[in-house]
């Protein structure tokens, strides 16, 4: 193991989860994103990922999801909506489908280093626009809808 994987594994150890944040490498699309490890382990959900912030809110964001459901006794699900998340708006959560490398790869190595199965189902949490309008909407901004949009899926 290396370095990286042992901090991943003494993570999700310690605290039931990790978190992972891909920065775009020069020549590669602009596009960031962080997404959580071991929770399929520890909880039986399904992964997270967060598209088009920093490093640090992201992770923020990832973090009051997860306290939101362990606090409603609740597991995480496609169109979830979370209140405690953004601070007065709304977040969601939406399944996602056909994401490959680099998307959940920690999630992925870290599932067959566990030896736990990796669930079917990943989710991407979403945060609106500055009307409350997702990226699933047709009016929601246009950057807004670009940044949360993964750029390699399908």
């Amino acid at each position: 193991m290396n370095s990286v994987e042992q901090q991943i594994v003494d993570g999700v150890a310690q605290n039931g989860w990790y978190s992972v944040t891909y920065v775009p490498a020069p020549g590669d699309p602009e596009e960031w994103f962080t997404y959580t490890v071991g929770l399929t382990k520890t909880a039986g959900w399904p992964e997270i990922i967060v598209f088009g912030l920093d490093r640090d809110r992201s992770f923020q964001m990832l973090h009051d999801t997860l306290h939101e459901c362990w606090g409603r006794s609740a597991q995480p699900y496609d169109g979830m909506e979370l209140v405690e998340v953004l601070k007065g708006r709304s977040a969601r959560l939406r399944r996602v489908d056909g994401l490959t490398a680099p998307y959940f790869a920690m999630a992925e190595w870290y599932a067959q280093h566990s030896a736990t199965p990796s669930l079917p189902e990943r989710l991407q949490l979403m945060w609106p626009d500055e009307q409350g309008r997702f990226p699933d909407d047709a009016e929601c901004d246009a950057r807004v809808r670009e940044l949360q949009t993964p750029r390699r899926a399908q």
